[in-house]
This record gives structure tokens, C-alpha cells and sequence, in this order.
């Protein structure tokens, strides 16, 4: 049966307003937790290299970051296994021209490939975390004359993946900005998260098909796994995606001058992160972790001293509680949850609520009824198709 005890989120966050302190803090499934400091199971290390390198090592992973904050190595513990494919880097800025034929801002057109440029070239480094906690490099990489590169290479304990938090100050004319990673992988498709699911597309251009897919649209995650290892490209803001052989690369500024000749200019904050998995992206959390990645954990001021609750829980991985939300109609007396099935697999789930609910019913996504009203006991358990998504109007 589905496991009914579920570990609490464990994260690090800023305790000070400033970033000067940071914690290991724990909360309960969609809940609320007095604040409790924690202890990471090992600590964190950098080690300075006398060439210009980093070691950043915690018990998941072991990264080597050159000091213009690419990867030149990065290792996967548990199984062994190099992510970054050998004698390359990742997380190598790429700039292209981006002059599309028509559409200034709406169209990227396949041409803009052939003018792939990377930046390299004077940079400044220097250590800004040293553990236990937390181990962290910051990079500063000019662009152009105008446009710069603030980047901090982060690895916390305990954490599965290695994070990129970017500042760009970006006043360009007709560049596209992205970041790319040569995968130790091999596929010939790759997986790009969706809102509600997932999809795959070609990692080659055999048609005109798969020549026309050379951008892919996508939110959280892109994937490119084999048969027991794989690689995610996670980021909290970006859309676009493009994988060629085993090269991912994430899009992450454009410059268009048309309509709007300003358009995109000044400062932009993003995070990406990249985080190697044995088995399937579904398999090893990768889709909980970029959730969490989007969603960090929020320390706020509160009189409930002590208080301790959960509000809402799943017992499956598969299923995504995604939105819980008033009604749109005049009734405070319900409130509406929408779930939806993530792996591509047939699942069930149990739903738990720490909030007194009386009765609940499906609806459909304009919150209309479609099914009986039925009395809710101790838990809802709900079967799901691939895929499917499941909204529910819960009475109060």
C-alpha cells in the first residue's frame, strides 16, 4: 500500500535578511513548523586548488569549478559516475546573434546556431562559503563592455544537485543569451517538463521534423538519461530548452529591438542547477526537487508559538498536489485542490487534510461539480490515469 509516513522537507535557508546566516530547517507536507536548527549527515568542503581550481564536495557530489565557474568534473557518488562529458566543461555562457527575418521578439530562427560564441575571458573568483553548511565560489565574467556576469556556484550539504544563483546586468542588441552542458550522456531523446506532465523530443536533427524542434519549450526540468544514469537541467524561471547529441543547453536572455527597443534590458536574477541521478528522472526525485528548487521554504513571523501542522498530504511521489485555492464563486466555505499524475504511470493516492473539511466532490477546471457529494473520513483515495489531472472542491 502506499507509505502512509512521509520524511519532512529538509532545506537550507537565510535566517537573516541580509544572507549573512544560513540553517538546516525541516517542514512538514504543506505545513508550518516552529523553527528547529538541524544537523546536515556530513558537511560540505571546498578546497582551493593551486591551478585555479575549486573542489566543491559534499556526500552526494564532487565538483571541480575552474575560476571562471565552469565544471570541469562532477561526480555522482553514489554510483561513480562523471556527469559532465570528459576533456569539456559545463556551464559554459554561449552568446548568439538573434536576428530573426521577421518577428524581432517573437521568433528565433534555426540560422542563429551558426554563430555560437563562448565567454570566456576575464573573470575574477573567490570563495564565499566554506561550509559546514554551505560551500559556495562567486564569479564575475564580463559579457561586453556594457553587460555583465555575477555568478555564485553553490553546493549545500546534504543536497542532491549543484545550483547556479545568476545576476546579469544585460544591455545587448540582438544576442541571445544561453548556458550549455556536455552531457556523459547518451540518448536520442530527451525529457522536458511540462505544466501537468512531461514530454520527449529528438536529441538530432535525422528530419525536417526534428530540425524544427531545435528550441523546446519547457518549465522546471529538462532530462537526458540513459539506461541507469542521468543528467537534469533544473531552473526556477526559464522556458526554453534545446538538446543537440548530448549537449543541453538552457536559454536564458534574448535582446530584441521591436516593438519595444528597451525590451529585456537592465538587471535579470535566475537559478538554474544541474543534478545527476541513477535510474529515471521519475525514479530518483528529480521532479520534488525542482519543485522545491522553485518553491524554497519560507521562514515567516508568526504568534502561534509551538505550532506544528501539515494541511495537506499525497502518499505517492507520482501525484502532484499543484493548487490549492478559494473558490471563484461567492462561497467561502470551500476551497478547491488540484493534483495531477507526474510520472506518466497509472497511480493511486491518499489525501490527507489537516483542516477540518466536512464533505468534498470533483469539479471540473471551472470548479462546477461532476461528481457526488460525499462525506469525507479520515483520508480521499484517488486512482489516476497517466497524466491526469484531478480537481476537487473541498467543503469546510
Amino acid at each position: 500500500g502506499p507509505e502512509r509516513v512521509k520524511k519532512p522537507r529538509s532545506e537550507f535557508v537565510q535566517i537573516l535578511h541580509d544572507g549573512s546566516e544560513i540553517a538546516l530547517v525541516s517542514s512538514p507536507s504543506m505545513g508550518i513548523q516552529p523553527l528547529e536548527l538541524n544537523e546536515p549527515q556530513e558537511p560540505v568542503e571546498v578546497k582551493e586548488e593551486g591551478n585555479g581550481q575549486y573542489i566543491l564536495e559534499n556526500s552526494h557530489l564532487r565538483a571541480i569549478v575552474t575560476a571562471d565557474g565552469t565544471i570541469k568534473s562532477l561526480i555522482h557518488k553514489k554510483s561513480s559516475k562523471e556527469a559532465i562529458e570528459p576533456e569539456r566543461a559545463g556551464n559554459v555562457f554561449v552568446l548568439f546573434d538573434d536576428v530573426p527575418l521577421f518577428w524581432d521578439a517573437w521568433d528565433v530562427m534555426e540560422y542563429h546556431l551558426e554563430t555560437r560564441r563562448p565567454i570566456t575571458g576575464g573573470s575574477e573568483s573567490c570563495v564565499l562559503e566554506r561550509g559546514p553548511l554551505r560551500a559556495a565560489i562567486q564569479v564575475q565574467l564580463p559579457i561586453s563592455a556594457k553587460s555583465h556576469i555575477t555568478l555564485r556556484v553553490i553546493l549545500d550539504a546534504d543536497c542532491p544537485f549543484l545550483r547556479f544563483e545568476t545576476e546579469v546586468e544585460w544591455q545587448e542588441s540582438h544576442k541571445f543569451l544561453k548556458v550549455e552542458f556536455p552531457m556523459n550522456v547518451r540518448s536520442h531523446e530527451a525529457c522536458y517538463e511540462i505544466q501537468f506532465g512531461h514530454l520527449f523530443r529528438s536529441t538530432h536533427f535525422n528530419t525536417s521534423w526534428d530540425q524544427a524542434r531545435f528550441e523546446v519549450c519547457g518549465h522546471k526540468l529538462a532530462d537526458l538519461s540513459e539506461h541507469g544514469f542521468g543528467v537534469a537541467l533544473m531552473n526556477d524561471c526559464k522556458y526554453g530548452y534545446s538538446t543537440l547529441g548530448n549537449v543541453m543547453r538552457l536559454s536564458l536572455l534574448r535582446s530584441p529591438k521591436a516593438p519595444d527597443d528597451n525590451a529585456d534590458m537592465g538587471t535579470h536574477k535566475f537559478t538554474y542547477a544541474i543534478m545527476p541521478h541513477e535510474g529515471t528522472f521519475q525514479e530518483a526525485g528529480v521532479i520534488k526537487e525542482a519543485y522545491n528548487l522553485n518553491h524554497p521554504l519560507q521562514i515567516i513571523a508568526t504568534h502561534f508559538a509551538g505550532f506544528s501542522q501539515s494541511f495537506f498530504s499525497v502518499s505517492s511521489p507520482a501525484i502532484i498536489l499543484e493548487t490549492i485555492k478559494m473558490v471563484e464563486e461567492n462561497c467561502t466555505s470551500a476551497i478547491v485542490v488540484r493534483l495531477y499524475e507526474a510520472f506518466g504511470s497509472h497511480s493511486s493516492t491518499e489525501l490527507r487534510c489537516g483542516v477540518p473539511v466536512k464533505a468534498f466532490q470533483r469539479c471540473n477546471l471551472l470548479e462546477e461539480p461532476i461528481g457526488p457529494l460525499t462525506e469525507f473520513q479520515e483520508c480521499i483515495t484517488l486512482q489516476f490515469t497517466p497524466f491526469e489531472v484531478t480537481s476537487l472542491l473541498l467543503h469546510l
